[in-house]
């Protein structure tokens, strides 16, 4: 995911700018290739990947394993997902060519789907569209999916309306808490606020994010590769501002904002989903 700096962040740093056209064509092979497997431990393939997909354009369930019908309240509605922090667009594509490979096979049509990319990056936004369009353009069944762009910080909890306050399904954040450079690690959790503000009553925040903690670096060479790799990118590159996080600190924040929290950790990964968004406080 490409850096993602508040307004005060960026001034003066690198962060804003390593991530362009150029960096971005060997992002997939460096980042969620060769830096997820060996570095981080936790190959996109076989953990990351998996994760998105299995909360990607859901299917509309039997309501009572009878037949194939979709429960009223479900039929025709369009799937709202927002992606934050999008990168390539590798996430959703993947996925998106997943279901689309697959759907001729599936007993329960899908219903019609609605992709929102979200960046601070305009680079990022650009490549990660141009990479969905082009799926979309290659299949018969592109008037089912839209796609749009948001350009937004997560930090900045004034969405207008009309992007899709309380409207998603599926909010997404894949290796971006770990991009934002933000004054304390505690300002990290308007993240969390953010997902919670845009979702469903019954939608879900999922994602996952580098924790810089030794107990989940490894020992051996695989910890000095780690450890290096964070000071690299938090101090000379300045891509990363993740010195300070924490699982603790990335639980409250989620268990604060949503009612049911699942967190699990593999190699320095932490992968997390999130369900229904407390609206206790919360602004309509």
């Amino acid at each position: 995911m490409p850096p993602h700096d508040t307004p005060q962040a960026k001034k003066g740093t690198a962060s804003a700018s390593y991530y362009n056209a150029f960096t971005l064509c060997y992002y997939d092979f460096h980042v969620l290739g060769h830096n997820m497997t060996y570095i981080w431990r936790c190959p996109t393939r076989q953990h990351q990947l998996p994760l998105f997909q299995a909360h990607f354009w859901q299917q509309p369930k039997h309501d009572d394993g009878q037949g194939e019908k979709i429960p009223m309240e479900r039929k025709g509605r369009i799937w709202e997902q927002l992606d934050i922090g999008a990168g390539t667009g590798y996430f959703v594509a993947e996925a998106l060519q997943h279901c689309l490979h697959n759907m001729d096979s599936e007993a329960v049509p899908r219903n019609p789907m609605r992709i929102t990319l979200m960046d601070i990056n305009m680079s990022s936004l650009s490549k990660a569209r141009k990479r969905v369009e082009g799926i979309l353009n290659r299949t018969d069944r592109k008037d089912l999916v839209g796609v749009a762009t948001m350009h937004h910080d997560v930090l900045d909890l004034n969405m207008p309306r009309d992007k899709g306050l309380r409207g998603y399904d599926v909010v997404t954040m894949f290796n971006l808490l770990h991009c934002l450079r933000t004054i304390t690690p505690q300002d990290k959790k308007k993240a969390f606020q953010f997902a919670a503000r845009a979702l469903k009553d019954d939608g879900a925040l999922v994602g996952c994010t580098i924790l810089p903690g030794r107990e989940y670096q490894g020992t051996g060479l695989a910890g000095v590769r780690a450890r290096y790799t964070l000071w690299l990118y938090n101090r000379v590159y300045k891509v990363f501002g993740n010195e300070g996080d924490t699982q603790e600190e990335f639980e409250k924040g989620l268990k604060a904002h949503f009612q049911e929290v699942k967190v699990s950790v593999v190699g320095s990964m932490m992968l997390f989903v999130a369900r229904r968004p407390k609206r206790l406080g919360m602004r309509t």
